[in-house]
């Protein structure tokens, strides 16, 4: 007979991070929500009712080196939840994140007004993302619309909670209602044309004409 595919009813929850291992990207906020994560999930003994939770995180940076060890500390003495760190090669990227139940994006903005890439990607795949905030992050992340957006490591380590607890039995969950809500998000490219484009490129044509008329 014809083979069926079908999900486990015990997979684990991924969760994808990509960072540039940078003073600017805090990933010790991660660090510390997944730890108050593992604490919550213990004081109430709900082990039964949360998945597995798989953490890859991608990118290269200066700090990698000095988180490494922090990381296999954490596994070695967190049983429920596993971090990981890899490179992936740029076609594999995306396929990583459409896998993916939720991203975390660690990005701030030093001006307030760069928007993190690594969001687009996410959300180009569909996958609702829970981000730190900063001045302009409203205009990406809308906060119980498309993800979440949190101030600091006890939010973060709640909104994880509240999203994954009964994943993946349960249906209708704000995760799904978050992805749908991505389906009607513009692509990059169209945000680009629409929004960016003749500002940028306009200015430097201007400026380039300017330049040739001295």
């Amino acid at each position: 007979g014809e083979s069926k595919i079908s999900l486990r009813k015990n997979r684990p929850a991924l969760l994808v991070s990509s960072t540039s291992w940078t003073p600017d990207e805090d990933f010790s906020i991660l660090l510390k929500a997944l730890e108050n994560l593992q604490s919550s999930i213990g004081k109430r003994n709900n082990f039964q009712r949360f998945p597995k939770i798989l953490i890859i995180v991608t990118g290269k940076g200066p700090e990698k080196s000095h988180y490494l060890p922090l990381l296999k500390k954490f596994n070695d003495s967190h049983p429920q939840i596993s971090i990981y760190t890899i490179w992936l090669r740029a076609d594999d990227y995306p396929k990583l994140l459409g896998c993916a139940t939720l991203g975390i994006s660690l990005h701030t903005s030093t001006s307030g007004l760069d928007l993190p890439m690594k969001v687009l990607d996410m959300f180009g795949c569909q996958v609702p993302v829970c981000a730190v905030g900063f001045d302009c992050i409203s205009e990406l992340v809308k906060d119980g619309v498309n993800g979440r957006v949190f101030g600091n490591e006890d939010e973060l380590a709640k909104q994880l909670y509240d999203l994954l607890k009964n994943y993946p039995e349960n249906c209708n969950t704000d995760l799904d209602r978050y992805r749908k809500n991505i389906e009607g998000t513009a692509r990059w490219r169209e945000n680009w044309d629409e929004c960016a484009k003749d500002l940028v490129v306009g200015n430097w044509i201007n400026e380039k004409s300017r330049r040739q008329d001295f």
